[in-house]
């Protein structure tokens, strides 16, 4: 009990010294976590990253995946936290930069577009997190992801944010990775038999984002020889 309490106290403490520096001070200083956020911080505290990791981070689409089984044999380790947003993501990020992992996989942002129709504040978080990236690990690989769709009706905004993430990548020299049109139904929806809830996936749906992943990691094997073991993936083609 008394670890914990003191895995909370360092982690509260970062946050408010992320809140007080750099330009995006105040956006991360509006952060107020909640108690879910704060146990998976606490848990994360307990199992720190390391240099050569490759961290998947984001929300709860990350969180659900299991991601050590869908890439075994690879030092993946999962940093999603469910109902995050970017906000979320911007406050914390200190702690996935301070480790120089061999790369970060990001997927955020469908929380922000499903509580506000205006989509610059969080675009200019995205900048910030993939900029923060770069400047305080500048050997860690930065693959973004683009969001998922989910029901049609958000269609229009989503292919608009995803438009302006893209771009972003391209400004910040971040790796785009479009998943998107893969998950895309005919409707504009999440196709059906990759989710179990309209926005949530199933394991169909994880097998595809795998899948869709291959060339990429891939490609980190390949610029990083010996940084992680290769290993075919059950059930599935190899990633690389």
């Amino acid at each position: 009990m008394c670890r914990h309490r003191i895995l909370l106290a360092l982690t509260l403490s970062l946050y408010a010294g992320i809140g007080a520096a750099g330009p995006s001070g105040s956006e991360a200083g509006a952060f107020a976590p909640g108690a879910y956020y704060l146990k998976r911080m606490e848990l994360f505290a307990a199992a720190p990253l390391a240099a050569g990791d490759i961290v998947f981070l984001g929300d709860s689409l990350t969180e659900g995946a299991h991601w050590g089984e869908l890439l075994p044999g690879r030092p993946v380790r999962d940093r999603g936290i469910a109902g995050d947003t970017t906000a979320g993501v911007l406050a914390r990020i200190a702690t996935i930069t301070a480790a120089r992992p061999a790369a970060v996989f990001l997927m955020i942002g469908t929380n922000d577009l499903a509580a506000s129709p205006d989509p610059a504040p969080s675009l200019a978080r995205q900048r910030e997190i993939i900029a923060r990236i770069r400047r305080e690990s500048p050997s860690t690989h930065v693959f973004v992801q683009s969001l998922l769709p989910r029901a049609a009706v958000f269609r229009e905004r989503i292919e608009g944010y995803n438009l302006a993430l893209y771009g972003i990548c391209r400004d910040l020299g971040a790796t785009w990775v479009d998943l998107y049109p893969g998950f895309l139904a005919p409707d504009g929806a999440l196709r059906r038999e990759l989710t179990y809830d309209g926005v949530h996936l199933s394991p169909a749906g994880y097998r595809l984002w795998r899948s869709m992943l291959a060339p990429h990691l891939g490609a980190l094997r390949a610029a990083q020889p010996g940084a992680f073991a290769p290993a075919p993936v059950p059930g599935g083609p190899d990633p690389g």
